[in-house]
């Protein structure tokens, strides 16, 4: 059985998911000064996570939206609830099962979705992953 795959605007509506952020100096999770950081804080009732996220300077120091934000965790996170195991991510996505650094990202994202998924809530973290057009 498939799903239709919804914009993400449609998934959210009624939500009352809200968003803010400020310029940071650096991720440190990213090794890139080429790269405009963002400390973002994202709300849903009670429950908020924050993270810094990055884009390419092609951007201008533009802010990222909301829905910019949210399409890249739920991407990151979707791969990280496919994989059965840390060795399968590694595959999937082209790293080394060796490398700490590949170990690091890895355990970041699963962070990042546990917080994500405590943020929504179970069925909107789950619609946001599956079944969200991604953009």
């Amino acid at each position: 059985m498939t799903t239709e795959q919804k914009p993400i605007s449609e998934v959210l509506r009624g939500a009352n998911v809200r968003f803010s952020c400020e310029y940071t100096d650096k991720n440190p999770h990213m090794d890139n000064p080429e790269m405009d950081h963002w400390k973002c804080k994202i709300r849903c009732g009670r429950q908020s996570m924050t993270l810094v996220f990055s884009m390419g300077s092609g951007h201008h120091g533009k802010e990222p939206e909301l829905y910019d934000v949210l399409d890249c965790l739920a991407s990151d996170a979707a791969g990280y609830e496919n994989a059965r195991s840390f060795e399968e991510w590694c595959g999937e996505y082209g790293y080394d099962t060796d490398s700490r650094k590949a170990e690091r990202t890895y355990k970041t994202i699963g962070k990042q979705a546990e917080a994500l998924k405590r943020v929504l809530g179970e069925e909107l973290y789950k619609a946001l992953l599956w079944d969200t057009e991604r953009m």
